[in-house]
């Protein structure tokens, strides 16, 4: 009787493995978008919401790309902080399926594109915090840069409309390179929410757009 015990619990073991195994490699499609919505949320909230944060609560949106394919996703904390999720093709055992912009909040601050322009950008107390070129930033009556603690779909009040990270390659003065453009449709259009410009955009293009300072990095601590 024990020897038949151990066979039945050694096939259940081996069956579980299989299918964390399987579960592992399944691709991003297996799951509906409300499927991932959640997904991210209950490991947003494990990760962020614990007995000492600063953040009282979370909201998850889902984001798309120029296909308007869901392949991205954004996390609104409150009472202020935001980062974004990139969904990934698969989950592999060395890579999880679901990426971190930040490991925690960053704030940023809306600008023009104009070539040759130099910002030297300084706090409150008049600490230099940045240094940039080809960048002209919004600035109050006072002067001083606008610093956002909150995603650029909050601050422009975006509520109800689908919302966009669109991959552009970056004209040549400002370095090349792959970029993302938050943004929301207007007509035939985009509007860029990093200066509120509307724009002409088509996939794959390069451009001079305004875009926000966004990276995906291939970290385990990146991994939600």
């Amino acid at each position: 009787m024990k020897k038949i015990t151990k066979f039945y619990v050694c096939i259940i073991a081996v069956v579980s493995l299989t299918a964390a195994m399987l579960c592992t490699g399944c691709s991003s499609g297996f799951y509906t978008e409300e499927q991932h919505i959640q997904r991210i949320r209950e490991r947003a909230e494990e990760r962020f919401l614990g007995e000492d944060s600063e953040y009282t609560e979370l909201e998850v949106y889902p984001v798309y790309n120029e296909y308007d394919e869901l392949r991205y996703a954004l996390i609104e904390f409150e009472p202020q902080g935001f980062v974004y999720v990139s969904i990934g093709e698969k989950a592999y055992p060395w890579k999880d399926m679901y990426t971190l912009s930040d490991t925690e909040p960053e704030s940023w601050m809306p600008y023009r594109v104009k070539e040759g322009a130099r910002e030297n950008v300084y706090d409150a107390d008049g600490n230099l915090l940045y240094q940039t070129t080809n960048r002209e930033y919004i600035r109050d009556e006072n002067g001083q840069v606008f610093i956002y603690n909150e995603s650029p779909f909050k601050v422009a009040g975006i509520k109800d409309e689908s919302r966009y990270l669109l991959i552009t390659e970056m004209a040549g003065f400002l370095g090349g390179g792959r970029s993302w453009i938050p943004a929301v449709k207007r007509g035939e259009q985009y509007l860029d929410l990093v200066d509120g410009a509307l724009i002409d955009y088509t996939p794959g293009m390069e451009s001079a757009y305004a875009t926000a300072d966004i990276a995906f990095i291939n970290k385990s601590n990146f991994d939600l």
